[in-house]
């Protein structure tokens, strides 16, 4: 069972040891700049992914109330743990959080960066989420529908 567990002292170095593959390097930020950045913008909420006690990834989410935008900031899974069906119980366990936090969200959005082979589309795609033809910062933007 994953589940999303608020980052404290206690947890934070597993945390900070996840790490991607190499080819994956340039996909997401790592853990501790996420962690910073989310200490200061009032709009990220951010967790570890863990199955039982064991730490297998990171999440932030991003929830501007203001603009009524709502998504994925940043989602990564350990190397160790990729291709467990982790990342999809995660990304489940995301819509859920979203919808419950914000009720009456129809949609949210995440971004990645496009890569000819071993880049993150093909599993937003299993996941429901649909190109929206958007590049942000270099970014495909892709949206998932409730």
């Amino acid at each position: 069972m994953i589940t999303f567990k608020e980052i404290t002292k206690e947890n934070l170095f597993s945390i900070l040891r996840l790490k991607v593959h190499d080819h994956q390097n340039d996909q997401v930020a790592s853990n501790a700049v996420s962690i910073a950045e989310g200490h200061y913008d009032k709009n990220a909420w951010f967790r570890g992914i863990f199955k039982e006690d064991e730490a297998v990834g990171f999440v932030m989410l991003d929830f501007d109330h203001k603009e009524k935008e709502y998504g994925v900031w940043r989602f990564m899974i350990d190397k160790k743990h990729q291709g467990k069906g982790y990342g999809r119980a995660s990304m489940d366990l995301i819509k859920q959080v979203i919808k419950e936090k914000v009720p009456e969200v129809t949609e949210f959005y995440l971004s990645y960066v496009p890569k000819e082979e071993g880049g993150a589309d093909e599993f937003y795609r299993k996941m429901g989420f649909k190109d929206t033809g958007e590049i942000s910062h270099g970014e495909k933007v892709m949206c998932f529908k409730y």
